[in-house]
């Protein structure tokens, strides 16, 4: 079995994170979750970085969370803070992340990795890729993962992925908003480093500043984000 859930490394402006642990689909105990999450945001501060990829090795994506035993007892706050509070600070630091964050998906992601990968800024998958939220088998309301998708999959979508417990095709998900991209498995190399060449090309500030935007300007009404846009390109404009 691998010992280290994933491994980071940088390369000229490009971070990339892989989940190393394919004989277990790449599941990642609570404390892994969040130390994912650490590693992302760590990187995307890097100021020669434009971009955090998350790969994985073996043939799935991430077929979800790793629960431990023992970690559903005790009092309410007790499983808040051993199940959610890590899960929770995974999709803050993607969004917390300066940089973009990609995932891409050589095979199936499930439950947690669905979300995951679904929360990320940009998902490219292969076509033989899977995807699924089937929580709901054992009773449980995904809620975190629902969380993580808010604003990204429209919500009729949505609820019927979490109630049916359905695993949808890579086209389906692509229909849905969970990826941007879905390529031949063949392909899904060429494609990825494809649209990373597309962002590493510009200007650091240029790049943050278009997922800065994006992480507020949904939530604005019209006017403020308007002016919120406007502000933010005169800024880019006035420092160069």
């Amino acid at each position: 079995m691998s010992t280290e859930p994933f491994i980071h490394s940088i390369d000229g402006a490009v971070a990339t994170v892989r989940l190393n642990r394919p004989d277990l689909g790449n599941k990642m105990e609570s404390h892994e979750v969040a130390a994912l999450g650490r590693a992302i945001r760590g990187l995307g501060a890097d100021k020669a970085v434009k971009i955090v990829v998350v790969r994985a090795d073996g043939a799935a994506f991430c077929l979800g969370r790793n629960a431990t035993p023992g970690e559903k007892d005790g009092k309410a706050i007790g499983v808040r803070n051993s199940i959610a509070e890590p899960i929770l600070s995974l999709y803050a630091d993607v969004r917390g992340c300066e940089v973009p964050v990609m995932a891409v998906a050589q095979g199936d992601a499930h439950g947690f990795g669905c979300a995951f990968l679904g929360g990320c800024d940009l998902a490219i998958a292969a076509d033989s890729a899977r995807f699924s939220m089937p929580e709901m088998n054992g009773n449980l309301p995904p809620t975190l993962a629902i969380s993580a998708v808010l604003g990204k999959v429209p919500p009729k979508r949505l609820m019927h992925l979490v109630y049916s417990r359905d695993t949808i095709s890579a086209g389906d998900a692509l229909i849905m908003g969970l990826v941007n991209e879905v390529v031949p498995a063949s392909d899904l190399l060429k494609a990825s480093e494809y649209s990373i060449g597309r962002i590493i090309d510009r200007d650091r500030r240029a790049v943050c500043a278009v997922k800065e935007y994006m992480n507020v300007a949904p939530h604005m009404d019209p006017a403020g984000a308007s002016r919120l846009a406007a502000n933010m390109l005169a800024v880019m404009l006035g420092s160069e």
